[in-house]
């Protein structure tokens, strides 16, 4: 059947906290509900790194502590009224305040939750997630007992390199922290169960995003140097990015370590498959980013500064994927599969029987056979009018010139651009696709203002829905389109 859901991240959720949080999740399921949505899709929720991307964490396994409810550990007795009221004064995104408001309130609950025992299920999800926590939390200890240096720079060279005594000698030094951070990671995991309990009340599948790469100062990389590209001395042999592209004139230099593919088959592929089951207890639907890696992936010698010298890796290919799709059977997958891409990955796409994704912004250039065009697209596809990557649609719009604009309106058959947002939208709702996503912004028909993020860049992921986006009015009009487009049972 087809369907349709919203891209908004938890963090552009309407806050006074300096991102939104599942504290405001209620208010957009509702919003969901009301405009007969069945998808909502968000973007990684790992921690992020230092410069907000959720694309670049030091976890791939760790949720991001940003997003807990710091009401409902008030409500548990765990924080003050006091301390909450005086996290609640940011003014839109404001990641600094953000960071540090959350830690103040969490290290409160933390202090008041280790008076007593630890209730069951704490040690249950302890248990449960053994493989990567503890792990992290020596990561996270180590990394601010260290000011905050990448583990490369670390002061002391035997926790580095993860020699058996100092392991042991940092995990009794900073016991208390490495405490700390588990019980963050607990109280996330707490919450998000209780999130998707209420998406599944709702009848709302939640659809999540995994990075094809973990940062370099990760405690994957950290903990794991077997499995990666590294030198004797851990330092990365070769890094990740794109060539040249639509988005960037040097390319994009990600400077993500490489996978040592060989040493991931012997371990037969145990660490990826541990992280792909971490998503599928996250998420209904995994949107693989970057899925093009499997088949090729494209490799710059550390040290670069553009990603314009590199070269092309046969990727793992379908062993791989088959042996995920066969581990788990029902976690839905969707084939980021945008870019330059050769024949090769759409086979491999196809093979799979995995669905790739459409961009309408992509299909405007004047070519009635242009395949993101929404009269061109096969069914087996998830279609957008953007990404997170894109511009809104209207700031694309606006930075078109008149003789595109007048290419996109005959192409599309749209008489003028005074809506073009809502106007592309309904196309992408009449479309034979089996799932379409809308951004929150195109729906508001917001400009480039509201943009999540642009490749290769700083300064991005700071969008924040304002709370009249989430109106009656708002979801009424994409309830008719929905229910007119026949992309609802009621």
């Amino acid at each position: 059947m087809r369907s349709s859901g919203i891209l908004m991240h938890i963090t552009s959720l309407p806050s006074s906290s300096g991102v939104g949080t599942l504290a405001e999740a209620d208010k957009f399921i509702e919003f969901l509900r009301e405009a007969r949505q069945e998808y909502w899709q968000i973007l990684p929720i790992t921690p992020t790194d230092f410069v907000n991307s959720p694309y670049a964490s030091p976890s791939a396994f760790a949720g991001n502590t940003l997003v807990i409810d710091a009401e409902e550990l008030c409500r548990e007795g765990l924080v003050s009224p006091e301390t909450l009221s005086e996290s609640k004064h940011a003014r839109g995104n404001d990641y600094g305040y953000a960071i540090s408001h959350k830690d103040i309130i969490l290290r409160e609950a933390f202090a008041r939750f280790i008076k007593n025992d630890p209730p069951a299920d704490y040690n249950e999800f302890c248990e449960h997630n053994k493989f990567w926590l503890r792990d992290y939390a020596l990561f996270c200890a180590v990394k601010k007992h260290f000011d905050g240096k990448s583990w490369l720079e670390w002061d002391d060279e035997d926790i580095r390199m993860r020699k058996p005594e100092a392991l042991d000698k940092y995990a009794q030094l900073l016991s208390d922290e490495v405490d700390y951070v588990v019980f963050c990671q607990y109280i996330f995991d707490k919450q998000w169960k209780t999130f998707r309990n209420k998406l599944r009340s709702a009848g709302i599948k939640l659809i999540g995003d995994i990075p094809i790469y973990v940062a370099y100062d990760s405690a994957d990389v950290w903990a794991h140097p077997e499995l990666f590209d590294l030198t004797a001395d851990r330092r990365p042999n070769w890094v990740a990015g794109v060539p040249p592209d639509y988005f960037s004139e040097d390319g994009q230099l990600w400077g993500n370590p490489l996978y040592d593919w060989d040493a991931m088959k012997k371990q037969n592929f145990d660490w990826w498959t541990r992280r792909v089951g971490k998503c599928g207890e996250l998420f209904d639907v995994l949107r693989i980013d970057h899925f093009r890696a499997f088949d090729s992936y494209y490799a710059v010698k550390y040290g670069e500064k553009t990603a314009r010298k590199g070269h092309w890796i046969k990727g793992i290919g379908y062993d791989f994927l088959r042996h995920i799709q066969t581990t788990f059977p029902d976690l839905t997958i969707i084939a980021e599969d945008l870019g330059d891409i050769p024949d090769s990955v759409l086979e491999l796409r196809d093979r799979c029987g995995l669905a790739g994704m459409k961009i309408v912004q992509f299909g405007c250039d004047g070519n009635p056979s242009n395949p993101f065009l929404p009269a061109n697209f096969n069914e087996h596809c998830v279609a957008y009018l953007g990404t997170h990557d894109n511009d809104t649609t209207v700031g694309w719009w606006q930075s078109l010139e008149e003789w595109q604009q007048s290419k996109a309106l005959e192409i599309t058959g749209l008489k003028d651009g005074e809506h073009i947002a809502r106007d592309l939208i309904k196309l992408l709702a009449e479309s034979k696709a089996e799932l379409v996503i809308y951004s929150m912004q195109d729906i508001v028909e917001a400009d480039t203002a509201s943009r999540m993020n642009i490749p290769g860049t700083l300064g991005c992921w700071k969008y924040m829905a304002k709370r009249g986006d989430l109106s009656l009015k708002n979801a009424k009009w994409l309830r008719a389109l929905t229910v007119a487009t026949e992309r609802t049972e009621g």
